[in-house]
């Protein structure tokens, strides 16, 4: 008997392999953390876009694409960059391709809740522009130039 190398856990509650899990943002925010949990190291966390997942998910699909091409992937995106992990790149991997499914449709979730472009409402003004940084006019109650 086989155990599963990954698990859900529920609709809200994100995905898990072993030191790897994915979750979506709380509260209607956009995007996913990917908290990884190296030997002796603290966790970290890595903010994914929906559009980041979206692309490592086609990558981990890929047979051509090592773990190690998916690692740098990840490793790439927080402003420090994770230090290489061979046991983590394959259990990220694992959890990519057994999950893709649901991650997928999260990623679409999200997509489909963006809001639309702010639109005044009924009744209300739009905002007028904004005056330009640099302008010649000059108001009577400024100082002279010298």
């Amino acid at each position: 008997m086989t155990g599963r190398r990954t698990f859900a856990h529920g609709p809200e509650g994100g995905w898990s392999a072993i030191s790897v899990h994915l979750e979506a943002a709380s509260g209607g925010k956009e995007g996913f953390y990917l908290t990884l949990f190296s030997d002796g190291r603290a966790p970290s966390v890595v903010f994914l876009r929906p559009a980041q997942l979206a692309h490592l998910i086609d990558l981990a699909a890929q047979t051509q694409v090592t773990d190690q091409q998916i690692w740098e992937s990840v490793a790439r995106i927080p402003l420090e960059p994770l230090l290489p992990s061979r046991s983590l790149s394959s259990k990220l991997r694992a959890l990519l391709v057994d999950q893709a499914t649901p991650i997928r449709e999260q990623v679409r979730a999200q997509a489909e809740r963006q809001p639309p472009a702010s639109e005044p409402l009924e009744g209300e003004a739009p905002a007028p522009p904004s005056p330009p940084e640099h302008s010649d006019d000059r108001d009577e109650r400024d100082p002279p130039l010298s």
